[in-house]
């Protein structure tokens, strides 16, 4: 039997914290729309982690003057990891057995993520993925925070170790010196916080450094007050209340919009502090009786393994009961994490973190027993991960073979309206396959996509441009431009056109920004259009076709303002003698088509459409301002993505889509014969002699 745990002094104060956090994570992500504010949570933990943290470390430095920074490392693996592993390797294997093979490489790639601890920063990089952004979330994605956490316990523990040195080298006092390094940190922290959270929001959320003042405003309250617990009089219920209850407020109005964590974070972690730094307030209205409950601290004990456990079957089980969650499954999924919360904390990690059995309390038993249950992980995943990378690669072929050797009505061809076909043989065939339409976009194309922070124009041009009995076509636009690269590129090997392109990652070409959350993209668009608009005027004569279109949503102002500000930069380029076809953004579906196609039991051509009214009902510029400004045209292809009355995601045994926003390339390449009749029939593009 392991030894029995230390009984540690109990905080009620801290307790209460814990498990009203937890509590708001575990809510918010159960009834986000009840609780939209419930991921401040988070934040709650941070700042109890820096305030237990930097105790235990003074305390230490106090007692020995010195930091045993293995002896530090290991007690924290001993206490974190065995429970963290367990759920990544459960979560991995629920992965493996019942999602899609299509949800593979993302879930195992962050599972290898999360059990190396950068998972944040995985979550970051995806953030600014243009690609990527739209993505469903993993069965692992919470463990960004603890990602997090075990960052700080890396870093923290130097900085106090920096500290104690300078204060023996200098003559100092100890406490003085801990001080100015960790207030200098959080104050660098809190700035570089404020300053991404403006900049670069997606990010700001994710990364290490914009969250590492919650941490050090705990560390600052604990190197002021000392690691005692307090019970204060007097008026103090009053400010241990105001925390509580600022943090309910918090929970139930931050929402998904709120920038964060910059300036809305202060509130959360000034409120967190005020419970620590209030104590166990005595008097008749304290709220520590409160704090005392048994509940409460029952929840307090379990609060680690509860975040851990709730999040992966809220992900998970969709796919198991083959729809949405609704109340009856969300309530099993909260008693399932209670329950499993509390199994693992009496099995797993109490028997681990106070054994003496097999030398796992020497550091390097520790560090040794880490590398391994990390190597596992890590070994396991990497399978599932090329598994579905080799998936991809063969459904990817066969797609690109249907497509040069077309079966009768293939595709867009089953849309023909001269000529509309149905094949029986392509009623149960899907291609490209859920796990491989992730990755069926133009990208065999580079140097023909601006990121989304860049600023320079592109090379990309596609066939003999020498030839100039071939009209040539740009095409400008974003994402949903690029989509028709593939299209154009097929008409410059069959040598119809010529074609150049110039395409940057949401930024569509009119004059007025586009709707972001990141003002770095928004302003890098605008230097980006106004290159392109001197690109354009010089490229005149040697143009005779500009195709352009874009995320429509993505664009501001009211619809008679946007026509507008497309008009401002269509004319001067109209005015040169181009001409200019504008064509109708595709569909924006309510929900991932992959993720619906993968959880059908049986191919059918009408299966996971979606209602036309929801997928086509927005205002969309392109075709107004094409029809309405003098000299351009709009080209409107949704009965090639539509019938009447629904918008499937299959035609013609073609995955249409390749998520919620995008057409996939092996569609777009069936439309191309469609698209070059239309085009000339409009009379944009010459008739082929």
């Amino acid at each position: 039997m392991p030894a029995s745990p230390p009984r540690d002094r109990f905080r009620a104060e801290i307790a209460a914290l814990r498990a009203c956090a937890v509590l708001l994570v575990v809510l918010y992500h159960l009834w986000p729309g009840r609780l939209p504010g419930g991921y401040i949570g988070v934040d709650v933990f941070f700042v109890i982690s820096g305030f237990l943290i930097t105790g235990h470390l003074l305390r230490e430095t106090a007692d020995t003057g010195r930091i045993d920074l293995a002896r530090f490392w290991a007690r924290r693996a001993r206490r974190l990891l065995p429970a963290a592993y367990l759920v990544l390797g459960a979560s991995a294997l629920a992965v493996w057995l019942w999602m899609p093979l299509a949800t593979w490489r993302q879930n195992f790639t962050e599972v290898i993520a999360s059990a190396l601890y950068v998972q944040n920063w995985a979550l970051a990089a995806d953030s600014v993925d243009y690609l990527a952004a739209d993505a469903d979330p993993t069965a692992v994605q919470h463990y960004w925070t603890l990602s997090i956490e075990e960052q700080f316990y890396l870093v923290w523990p130097l900085l106090v170790l920096l500290a104690t040195v300078l204060a023996v080298r200098l003559g100092r006092s100890h406490r003085l010196m801990v001080g100015i390094v960790l207030g200098t940190a959080t104050v660098a922290s809190l700035a570089y916080s404020l300053w991404i959270t403006q900049a670069n929001p997606p990010a700001a959320y994710f990364v290490t450094p914009a969250r590492a003042w919650q941490f050090g405003a705990g560390a600052l309250l604990a190197l002021v007050m000392g690691s005692a617990t307090v019970r204060r009089g007097g008026p103090t219920f009053l400010l241990s209340w105001a925390g509580f209850l600022t943090l309910a407020w918090c929970g139930l109005n931050y929402d998904e919009t709120t920038p964060f964590p910059g300036t809305a974070a202060i509130l959360p972690v000034v409120a967190t502090l005020a419970v620590i730094w209030a104590g166990e307030p005595t008097g008749r209205l304290s709220p520590t009786p409160l704090m005392r409950w048994r509940v409460t601290h029952e929840l307090s004990e379990i609060s680690y393994s509860m975040y851990l456990w709730h999040w992966p079957p809220i992900v998970i089980l969709p796919y198991v009961l083959g729809h949405e969650l609704g109340l009856a499954p969300r309530i099993g999924i909260l008693v399932f994490t209670i329950a499993a919360a509390w199994a693992t904390k009496r099995w797993v990690e109490d028997p681990i973190r106070f054994t003496h059995r097999f030398g796992l309390r020497k550091p390097a038993i520790t560090g040794l027993a880490t590398l391994g249950g990390a190597a596992v992980l890590v070994s396991g995943c990497l399978v599932g991960h090329q598994s579905a990378v080799a998936a991809e690669e063969r459904a990817g072929r066969v797609a690109e073979q249907l497509v040069e050797d077309a079966p009768p009505c293939f595709g867009a061809a089953a849309r023909d309206p001269e000529k509309p076909c149905h094949n029986p043989e392509l009623d149960d065939q899907l291609v490209p396959s859920p796990e491989a339409a992730a990755e069926d976009y133009a990208s065999g194309y580079p140097g023909c996509f601006a990121g989304v922070h860049d600023t320079e124009l592109n090379d990309c041009t596609f066939g003999d441009l020498s030839d100039r009995s071939l009209p040539h076509v740009t095409l400008l636009g974003d994402s949903h431009a690029r989509s028709f690269l593939p299209a154009l590129v097929r008409m410059a090997d069959q040598k119809l056109i010529t074609v150049s392109a110039q395409l940057k990652s949401s930024c569509a070409w009119t004059r007025d920004e586009i709707e972001h959350e990141d003002p770095l993209r928004v302003s890098t668009c605008q230097e980006w259009k106004d290159n392109l608009q001197t690109w354009l005027l010089e490229r005149a004569p040697q143009t005779d076709l500009i195709l352009t279109t874009g995320y429509a949503k993505m664009l501001t102002g009211s619809q008679q303002e946007r026509v507008e500000s497309m008009g401002a930069v269509w004319r001067p380029v109209l005015e040169k003698g181009v001409r200019i076809v504008a064509i109708r953004d595709n569909p924006r579906l309510p929900k991932s088509p992959q993720k619906c196609l993968s959880q059908l039991d049986e191919i059918t051509p009408d299966a996971c459409a979606v209602d036309r009214d929801e997928a086509l009902g927005h205002f969309d510029a392109f075709l107004a301002t094409g029809k309405h400004i003098d000299g351009a045209q709009a080209l409107d292809l949704s009965q090639f993505y539509c019938d009447r009355t629904t918008c499937p995601a299959i035609i013609g045994g073609v995955n249409v889509y390749r998520d919620i926003t995008h057409l996939s390339v092996t569609y777009v390449r069936t439309m191309t014969p469609y698209v070059y009749r239309r085009l000339v029939g409009m009379g944009a593009l010459p008739r082929p002699s």
